[in-house]
């Protein structure tokens, strides 16, 4: 079975395409959201102002996720 993080770095997502994280009260990943259309997001919740969570591209979101599995794991 392959894990969503494999199938990120696999896939060819549109650029558009962003991601959400989304963490728990450990500092832990908890969820990710896939944003297809960035432009509709940012008109929802810029009345949020700094508070709205960042977007991220596919990079950053492996990147993100890739140091998610470290700490899960130097938990253990």
């Amino acid at each position: 079975m392959i894990s969503y993080l494999e199938h990120l770095k696999r896939v060819n997502n549109h650029a558009d395409t962003k991601w959400v994280a989304k963490y728990d009260k450990k500092g832990l990943l908890n969820e990710i959201k896939q944003i297809y259309k960035p432009f509709e997001y940012y008109a929802m919740n810029k009345h949020k102002g700094e508070n709205a969570r960042p977007l991220h591209n596919k990079n950053a979101i492996i990147k993100i996720m890739e140091l998610d599995k470290l700490k899960r794991n130097e938990q253990k």
